[in-house]
Order: structure tokens, then C-alpha cells, then sequence
């Protein structure tokens, strides 16, 4: 109501002009103490405000004004009072005054009260106003107890009763004012801040509508881009840990995946790690790219549920503890790779065996035959004197005459055969009847040369005679065993012929091979032996004579029934019923020879002699021994003398050659590789190589070397859990030899990746498997190939390189093209050097990209990648440190290689700078046409204008302002040639929007250079000593060209990022005041 008294003038009419002291700002406000210390002096009288009201503002009395003048000249100030203004007001009254005032009022208004209500509202002037009830005193009292009693609340101690009892009840009340503190929060900023009052006039009230519409919108893309953000984290980021630690586990094959987790089983799908948070390639293939990377394509997508090569690891670290069933049986050896160390031993004798497997490649590659097993064989004979290692040894000696290496047969010569699965086809029983005969050979061979080296060792005592012929050494040798009584049992008698023993020489004879000198002495003394035994002459010319070492049906009868009836009582010379069990194979249920001493040799010699491979609805079945049988026999003796379940397994060299011998390929090579998977894996390659070796399903074999099939007739529960092969569906053993290989990479491969190449690309052996057996092991070798391209980081050494003037180098992988079944190079490249190229573009490796794509021939990518490492270049601030590529690890050359290339790392990406690497492909692309043609025009202009914004940057940072001036406005990006055009600002603000992101991302940096070359620039010439028209007009010109930039600035202000626009507004306030 007193809001509308005008301040200088009094209520009553009277003009104060003569008082110049304000009152306080508030009714409630003492009167300032005179001098420091002093209490206020409070008014004791009080009043009644129910007198004169309002009427005196529309009428003043003129008595009151001319009887009360000095209380009527300061009326104004108390009003002011009651307005609560902050602003003292001249010509108000003093303290004393102050009192007096409300003093009158007081009692006017008690008057006024007392009034009876029957007088007219005209009489009284203040009828209409509120009576007062308080004095200055009353009031002043009243605001002390007021806040003497907020002091003692707050001093009051806080009742934990209704804590107590709301705890009592479920509630938390600390939470719960948390809560309710956050939603007074989120109303507080949720609310939307009042409009600004604008006036009346249209075009600023629709400039700002528009401007609060652009807010809103970018506001809104802030909010979305918030949520998107939030949405990418919960679906790649957010996952469930141990989860993905198992996929971890699982890829590099340390843990077994769970057959019931589908997901497990499929982890292709999503990557070896989850989901995948790369970003996309530069550009999708093209149409024959997509053909060659497709889904059957191992290249593209890879369909192998776990890594081929797995994680490169030092010698000694045991490649086969990736296999889950190696490591659950828990089988550890004595000096085996468990407990290798990574000695000069182990790193000789793998680079021993790297040497053998390159030659042989490089054999393969020209045509030629190499005697692998023999070269295998000499490297085992460096390897160690101890048991085992002369067992492996001889395990190659024994595979030699079994493949018959002698006669240098070819790659793959025994595959169609051995593969065959059919049991009793003719091809299969071909291989048997070798594999016998192989193994019965070499352990007469063995056997005669250990009695060679017993005769020349002890000659006195075996006196060898006559003409050195195996019938003189088998007598010398026969003497010395008869000299140290070993020969027979005492008090046994012998038959003798001119001093010769003769069942022991025939049988020596028989036993080292000679089967023909044994008849030659018995024909040359068929005389005495028709008193000794007329009938075995007959028996052993018939058995010399026979191909398969088997006597007639007639004959068989006889020696049998002489056999049954003379000579098995006991009493005979041993070595003749020894003679009688070998040449008529009798009592063939029995194969051991009573009396006469035998080692293990001799005693597989024996099994091996008597078996025979026949067509079993053919033969009589009490003569049936074949080579399955012999593999009976050594499957039984395998849990019993050569467990592996112990801490050691002594004598697994004999076990491992007895299962060679038999022909057991799968199950040696899967037994070996738990106590030596160096042995064991290079066993597998000479068995592969000639085609022994039937290889798993990459596609269908899981984190184990072996799979066992409950139904597999002839081995045993106890065996079984020790055997590591992988049974088919028609129970045929079979090798994960793809993997096995690619494992054992991991000890060397990191030192020496192209003697790794050479191991991978022996996986491609299998590619001649019929039907989609032979095209998934050759995807399984392309796809250890990726693999290890990508994990090495070797582009240079593996896939080729390029010289300064283009020319390009084959790598290591390339030069061995014709082994890896691949139709030509176009083919090679857009396999192998696409996937990996795209892999480095994706991890940031922008010169490993940059020389992968050239090598592809997709120059077009070269310039894409470039382009946006130029970008990144050219954004980051001046000051800060620059960015530097990940150089490209240089090509190396060794031996004949590097004598035929001196030059032997000439690579154009061997760079850090990624100007210097621009400069380098676009230097080689212009000077070849073919090149040139197959880059977009606009990928080629846009990497030009970013080589221009680095020489920009460079001047900038040199402080070569004007030169940068000229570099920079020659991109004709930014309106520097404008001149205040207005029409030229607006076509380049327009033009901003078809820049390419490499580009319209440097747009921001580009300004702030040029704004500062600008004051620069125009600072050096204000400050020249000399002063000329020249001078000022290039100074007012920089002074144009700067205000058409904060023109140009704020025509895509919302295309800047807010930190970059506050600097140019910075800068576009010193722009004005120049």
C-alpha cells in the first residue's frame, strides 16, 4: 500500500529539504550507535497503528500540516521504513524524532480506536488505516526472543527416539533424506531457468526463439548422444568377467569348454574374447573381395573355434599342456619337456630339426625327394645316449625300412593305401604285409649289427675264420656265446656239424635276416642232415622260396604234425624247436621259445616273424596271427610294464618303438608327445609326409589331442584313459596333427617366424584328403598362416615388401605358394594379405595397413589410411608432442637371401612420420600409371590439402607467419581472398558441409593457426621501424581477414566444439579492438 509514496517528498505534502540523515532499511532495524560500543537506545513507548489509514495519502488535512509542521515534514521517512527499502532516504529523521512520531501515532490510534462506530468515516481521516498494536520496543523485544529461540533449538541436542523408532519400522532415515535431498536437486536443475522479458519488438523476439530452438536441438543431440554412449558401454563393456575369462582360457587352450554351453562351442561368432569393440574397416570390399573372404573361407571369418597356432611361449614351457587331456591324466616324464629348460640343448636341437624341415620344403617347392626320416634320424642320434633316445632313433631306422626310404619314394606315397578304412580291402593288406615285413627287417638288421659289433669287440673269444660273410660272423658269434655259457641251459646237449652248433647257426642265420645263406649250409650239407633231420631241408627251401614266407598247405601239415609229435616234449635242442616255430610258425597260440634267451627284441622279432596278413575267411583259424594281433599284444602289455599314471614312466622310448613297429602310428605319436613333443611332433611330419598319419577334422576336434570310442574293440578301460588319438566314426585312431604343429611353433616362432611358416605350411600335406576332409585341412593351414601374420607383426618378411621405385619382394609365405594349394597370387593376396591388412587398419597400425593394402593391390585404401593418419596428424594442438606411426619391422635377409639382396629392408612404411609416409606412396602412385589409376581423384586431392595443413602447422610452429598465411590460404578452405564479401563467407560457411570428415575435422585447429598468424603477422609490421602506405595496408588487410574468419566462425559455430569457439570468441574480441 505505501509502495507508491514518491521517496523525496512527505506523505503530508511538505517538501523535506532540510534533513539529510537516512533512516535504517527495515522497520525491524535499530538506529546505528553513535560511537563504537554503545548499545542502540530503544523506544519504550508503544503504539497502535488503527488510526489515520490511506486518506492522508489522497487528502492531507491542511491542519494537521500547518499545527504539526515538524512531525508532518519527515511523514515520508517511516513509510519508507515500511516499504523495506535497502536505500536510505535523504531528509529522514533522527532517533529522538523517530520516538516522538510513533509516540503521537500510538496515541492518535488509541484514540481512534476508542471511537464509537457510529461516527461517519469523513470525520476521521484514518478510520480506513490498520491500528498498530506494537511499539519499536515490543517489536525490538519480539526479533530477540525470536532468535534467542532458533539459537537454543539449535544448541538443543537432536531426540533419537524417532531414529529409533522409524528404524524399528523398516525405514532408513539417513537414506531416506538422501533421497529426498537428491529429488530437491533434480527439481532445482530440472527446472527451466525463467525467459528473459524481451520487448515488443519481432525481429528480437524471433532471433530469440531461434536461438533457443538451436539450444533445444543440441541439448536434445546431447541427451541422445548421452544415452547412445550409455547404451555401446552396457552392451561391449559390461559383460560377465568370468565368463569371458573362460572364452580367454578357452581360445589359447588352457581350460576345456563345456559341451552343454552352446555359447562355448561357438565362439567364432562373437570373437575369441565376446563381443568385439573395433571399429569398422576403411571401406567394405569389393565384390571379388567378398567372394575370396566369404563364409567358407577361412580368411574371412574364421570358422575354428579356438587359436591354431596358440600363444607364443619360450622353449621349455610344454606345447603340449595346451591339450586338456594332457594336462588332466596329469602325465609328466624324466627329462622330459615338462621339466626342459631352456638350454643351449633344446634350442640346437629345434633349430637342428627347423634346418631339416626347410629343406624339405625347399625340396618339395624344386621336385625333389629328400630322405626325411634318415635326416630326422641323424638329428635324434645328437640328441642324447640315455635308453629312450636310442629307442626314438630306432623308431626312425624301423620307419625307414617300412616306407622303404632306400628307394626315395615320394610325397604322399602311402596315403591312398593307409586311408583306406575299409578292413580287408586289398590296398590295406598291402600296407599291413609292408608294415610287417618293414618292421621284421629292421629288427634282423639290428639284430646283426649288435652281433657284428659283440664279435669285433671280443675276438678271442668268438675266433672269427675265413672270408667275412654273415655265415662266418654267425659262427664267431655262436662261439662266443657258447664260450660264456649263455647259449643253452647247462646239461643241455647240442647237435654238431664240423664244429659248427647247427640248430643255433641256422637259427642266427634266420634271426639276422639270412634266410637264404641258411639254406645254401643246409643244402650244402644235405648229407649229414638226412641222418640229422631229413625233413627240414624240405621245410626251409620251401619257406626261402616263398614271397610271403609261408609253406605250402601240404607242407604246413607236415611240419605241424612232426612238430606235435617229435619235437615239442622238452628234451630236444631248443634252437631246433626254435628253427621248427619260425620256419612251419607251430604252436603259433605260443609264441615264446623255451630255452633260448631272449631280449625284447628278439621277442617282437619273434611276433612279427610269425605274422602273416590273410584274408581270415581264407585261412584255417588256428593259423590266424596277423598284424592286429601283434597290436594285441602290445595294448596289453602297455598298462603292465609301461604306465604313464606314475611320476616317471621309465622305458616309454621302448613302448613308443614297439607301437611303431606294430604300426600303432597314432597312438605313438600321441603317447610320445607326453614325454617328448619335440620327437613327437617331427614323428607325425615323416608319417604325414609319406602318408601314415590319418589326420582329425579341424572343424569337428575340440581342445584335446585325443577322443576315445567306447566301442574300440581291443583296448583296454586302463589304456584307453592314457592314449591320446581321436577315434573316427569307424573307429580308426586319428591325430590332431594340425594344431599339434601350429603349438609348437610357440617355443620359437617369435625368434624365428619363417622357420615357423615352414612347420604351418607342412599342415597343407593334408590338403589331398578327398571331399571337404582335404579343403578344411588346408583351411586350417591358411588360417595358422593368418594367425601368425598377425600375431608376429613380420608384413615385411612374411607377405613381401617394396622397394623405393615400387618393386616388389616376395615373402617368406609367397615363395612357398605352390605348397600351399592356392590357385595363383591374386588369390594369395586377396586371402592372406586383405584379412591381415584390414586386422592392422583396425588396430590403429597404420603402416602395417598402408604396405598389406599395397600389397594387395588396393591402392585406393593406401590413400584412405594415409589420409586419416595425416588427419590425426594435423589435429593434435600445437605444443604437444607429435604423433608418431608404429614403424613397420624392417625386412631381414639371411644367408643366400641376403647375398642375392643386399638391400635387404628398402620398405617405404619403415617411417614414424606420417608425412613422411604420405609424401612416400604419393610420390610412388603419381610416377606409376597403373597405380594412379586405381586411386579415387578425391582421395589423392584430399591427401594433397592435408600435406598442405601440415606444411601450415610446420610454419606456424617455426613462426613463419606469413608464409603459413599464404600456405593456408592456398587450400581455399577458408575465406581469406573474401575482403568483407559477405556472399564469398556464406558460399565457404556453405561449402563446409561437403568437406570430408579427414578434413572438416581440422577446420577448428586451422582457424586458431590462422587467427594467430594474423595477429602475429600484423603485430610485426605496427612494429617496424619503418612506416608506409604498404606497411598499413597489409596490416588492415590482416584486420579484414580476421573478421571474415570470426564471420566465417560464427556461420558454423555449432559445427565447432565449444572450447574451440570460446577461443575464437576470445580472439574475435581482440580482432575489434585492433
Amino acid at each position: 500500500m505505501f509502495n507508491r509514496t514518491p521517496n523525496p517528498i512527505s506523505l503530508l505534502g511538505a517538501n523535506n529539504t532540510q534533513n539529510s540523515q537516512g533512516l535504517s532499511s527495515s522497520l525491524f532495524n535499530n538506529p546505528a550507535p553513535s560511537r563504537p560500543g554503545q548499545q542502540p537506545v530503544l523506544p519504550t513507548n508503544t503504539l497502535n497503528l488503527s488510526g489515520p489509514s490511506s486518506n492522508y495519502l489522497r487528502n492531507p488535512n491542511p491542519f494537521l500540516a500547518s499545527t504539526q509542521a515538524p512531525q508532518q515534514a519527515s511523514f515520508g521517512a517511516p513509510v519508507s521504513l515500511l516499504q523495506t527499502s535497502v536505500d536510505q532516504k535523504p531528509g529522514a529523521l533522527p532517533a529522538a524524532s523517530k520516538t516522538a512520531y510513533f509516540d503521537s501515532l500510538l496515541e492518535q490510534s488509541l484514540k481512534t480506536k476508542n471511537k464509537k462506530k457510529g461516527v461517519p468515516s469523513n470525520t476521521s481521516a484514518l478510520s480506513d488505516l490498520p491500528g498498530l498494536q506494537l511499539g519499536l520496543s515490543d517489536i525490538s523485544k519480539r526479533v530477540r526472543e525470536l532468535g534467542g529461540n532458533n539459537a537454543i533449538q539449535k544448541d538443543k541436542p537432536i531426540d533419537s527416539k524417532a531414529h529409533y523408532l522409524l528404524a524399528g519400522s523398516g525405514v532408513a532415515p539417513d537414506t531416506s533424506f538422501q533421497n529426498l535431498q537428491s529429488f530437491k536437486d533434480q527439481l532445482s536443475q530440472g527446472a527451466p531457468p525463467p525467459p528473459p522479458s524481451i520487448g515488443i519488438d519481432i525481429d528480437s523476439y524471433l532471433s530469440q526463439k531461434q536461438s533457443q530452438s538451436t539450444l533445444s536441438l543440441i541439448a536434445e543431440g546431447l541427451n541422445r548422444s548421452a544415452r547412445d554412449f550409455d547404451a555401446f558401454l552396457e552392451e561391449h563393456v559390461t559383460m560377465e568377467w568370468e565368463e569371458q575369462r573362460q572364452r580367454i582360457y578357452e581360445h589359447f587352450g588352457l581350460s576345456k569348454p563345456k559341451s552343454d554351453d552352446p555359447q562355448s562351442l561357438n565362439i567364432s561368432a562373437t570373437g575369441g574374447f565376446g563381443r568385439s569393440s573395433k571399429r569398422e574397416p576403411t571401406k567394405e570390399p569389393d565384390a571379388s573381395s567378398r567372394s575370396i573372404l566369404g563364409n567358407t573361407s577361412v580368411f574371412g571369418s574364421s570358422s575354428m573355434k579356438k587359436s591354431v597356432i596358440g600363444a607364443s611361449a619360450p622353449i621349455g614351457s610344454r606345447g603340449a599342456n595346451l591339450f586338456a587331456d594332457i594336462i588332466d591324466k596329469g602325465i609328466t616324464t624324466q627329462g622330459g619337456a615338462s621339466s626342459a629348460p631352456r638350454d643351449r640343448f633344446m634350442i640346437e636341437k629345434q633349430s637342428k630339426y627347423a634346418r631339416a624341415v626347410q629343406e624339405l620344403n625347399w625340396a618339395r617347392i624344386e621336385g625333389r625327394t629328400l630322405p626325411l626320416l634318415k635326416v630326422f634320424a641323424e638329428v635324434g642320434e645328437g640328441g642324447g645316449s640315455d635308453s629312450n633316445n636310442r629307442m626314438i632313433v630306432d623308431a626312425y631306422k624301423a620307419l625307414i625300412e617300412i616306407v622303404k626310404e632306400s628307394e626315395a619314394p615320394k610325397e604322399r606315397s602311402f596315403a591312398a593305401q593307409y586311408l583306406d578304412e575299409s578292413a580287408n580291402s586289398a590296398s590295406i593288406l598291402e600296407v599291413r604285409a609292408g608294415i610287417i615285413s618293414g618292421s621284421r627287417t629292421y629288427l634282423e638288421k639290428q639284430f646283426y649289427t649288435q652281433l657284428e659289433a659283440l664279435v669285433h669287440k671280443s675276438p678271442k673269444e668268438s675266433r672269427p675264420t675265413g672270408v667275412p660273410s654273415a655265415l662266418n660272423m654267425v659262427r664267431a658269434y655262436v662261439r662266443l656265446r657258447a664260450s660264456r655259457r649263455d647259449l643253452v641251459p647247462e646239461n643241455m646237449e647240442m647237435q654238431k656239424l664240423n664244429d659248427d652248433f647247427i640248430w643255433p647257426l641256422i637259427y642266427f642265420l634266420i634271426r639276422s635276416g639270412f634266410v637264404q645263406e641258411a639254406a645254401e649250409y643246409v643244402t650244402e650239407n644235405h648229407f649229414a642232415f638226412r641222418a640229422i633231420d631229413r625233413n627240414f631241408v624240405t621245410y626251409l627251401l620251401d619257406y626261402q622260396n616263398s614271397t610271403d614266407r609261408r609253406l605250402s598247405r601240404g607242407l604246413q601239415e607236415r611240419i605241424n604234425s612232426d612238430f606235435s609229435q617229435r619235437l615239442n616234449t622238452g628234451t630236444n635242442d631248443p634252437f631246433k624247436v626254435a628253427c621248427y616255430k619260425v620256419v612251419g610258425r607251430c604252436d603259433i597260440r605260443s609264441r615264446n621259445l623255451e630255452g633260448v634267451s631272449q631280449t625284447v627284441e628278439d621277442w617282437i622279432w619273434l611276433h612279427f616273424v610269425m605274422a602273416r596278413e590273410v584274408n581270415r575267411a581264407n585261412e584255417v583259424a588256428g593259423e590266424v596271427f596277423t598284424l592286429e594281433d601283434v597290436r594285441n599284444v602290445i595294448r596289453e602289455l602297455g598298462p603292465l610294464h609301461f604306465s604313464t599314471g606314475q611320476d616317471s614312466a621309465p622305458g616309454f622310448g621302448t613302448y613308443f618303438f614297439m607301437q611303431i613297429l606294430a604300426g600303432m602310428f597314432e597312438q605313438a605319436v600321441a603317447y610320445l608327445y607326453g614325454f617328448q613333443y619335440v620327437e613327437a611332433v617331427h614323428f607325425a611330419i615323416a608319417l604325414d609326409y609319406y602318408g601314415l598319419l590319418r589326420v582329425s577334422d579341424p572343424s569337428s576336434s575340440g581342445t584335446e589331442l585325443r577322443e576315445f570310442m567306447p566301442s574300440f574293440p581291443y583296448d583296454t578301460p586302463d589304456l584307453l584313459i592314457r592314449l591320446k588319438v581321436k577315434y573316427d566314426s569307424k573307429e580308426l585312431p586319428q591325430i590332431s596333427f594340425g594344431r599339434m604343429v601350429g603349438y609348437y611353433t610357440r617355443d620359437f616362432r617369435a625368434a624365428n617366424v619363417e622357420a615357423a611358416v615352414d612347420y604351418l605350411t607342412l599342415i597343407c600335406l593334408n590338403a589331398d584328403l578327398p571331399g571337404a576332409s582335404g579343403e578344411a585341412q588346408a583351411s586350417l593351414c591358411h588360417e595358422a598362416l593368418r594367425e601368425i601374420v598377425l600375431e608376429s607383426r613380420e608384413f615385411a618378411r612374411l607377405l613381401g615388401d617394396i622397394r623405393s621405385d615400387g618393386e616388389r619382394i616376395k615373402g617368406a609365405i609367397e615363395r612357398r605358394l605352390k605348397l600351399l594349394k592356392l590357385a595363383d597370387q591374386k588369390h594369395f593376396l586377396r586371402t592372406v594379405t586383405i584379412q591381415a591388412a584390414s586386422v592392422a587398419d583396425e588396430n590403429g597400425r597404420a603402416t602395417d595397413a598402408v604396405l598389406l593394402f599395397h600389397l594387395a593391390e588396393d591402392y585406393d585404401n593406401v590413400i584412405c589410411i594415409i589420409n586419416r593418419a595425416l588427419s590425426e596428424a594435423v589435429s593434435i594442438d600445437l605444443g604437444q608432442e607429435q604423433l608418431k606411426l608404429q614403424p613397420l619391422k624392417p625386412r631381414t635377409g639371411s644367408g643366400k637371401e641376403r647375398a642375392i639382396d643386399p638391400e635387404s629392408s628398402l620398405s617405404l612404411t619403415c617411417v614414424d612420420d606420417p608425412r613422411i609416409l604420405a609424401l612416400n606412396m604419393t610420390t610412388l602412385y603419381n610416377s606409376n600409371a597403373v597405380y594412379f589409376s586405381k586411386i579415387k581423384p578425391a582421395n589423392l586431392e584430399v591427401c594433397g590439402i592435408l600435406l598442405h595443413m601440415s606444411d601450415g602447422k610446420t610454419k606456424v610452429q617455426a613462426g613463419k607467419w606469413a608464409e603459413a598465411l599464404v600456405t593456408i590460404s592456398n587450400l581455399n578452405i577458408l575465406p581469406l581472398r573474401a575482403s568483407g564479401n559477405a556472399s564469398i563467407i556464406r558460399a565457404s560457411a556453405s561449402a563446409f558441409a561437403d568437406l570430408p570428415p579427414v578434413l572438416a575435422r581440422n577446420i577448428s585447429p586451422l582457424l586458431i593457426w590462422t587467427l594467430t598468424c594474423c595477429a602475429q603477422q600484423r603485430e610485426a609490421l605496427r612494429s617496424s621501424a619503418f612506416e608506409d602506405r604498404t606497411r598499413k595496408a597489409l596490416a588492415d588487410s590482416l584486420v579484414t581477414q580476421a573478421k571474415d574468419l570470426m564471420v566465417f566462425a560464427g556461420l558454423i559455430r555449432f559445427r565447432l566444439s565449444e572450447d574451440v569457439f570460446e577461443t575464437l570468441a576470445r580472439a574475435g574480441r581482440e580482432v575489434e579492438g585492433w
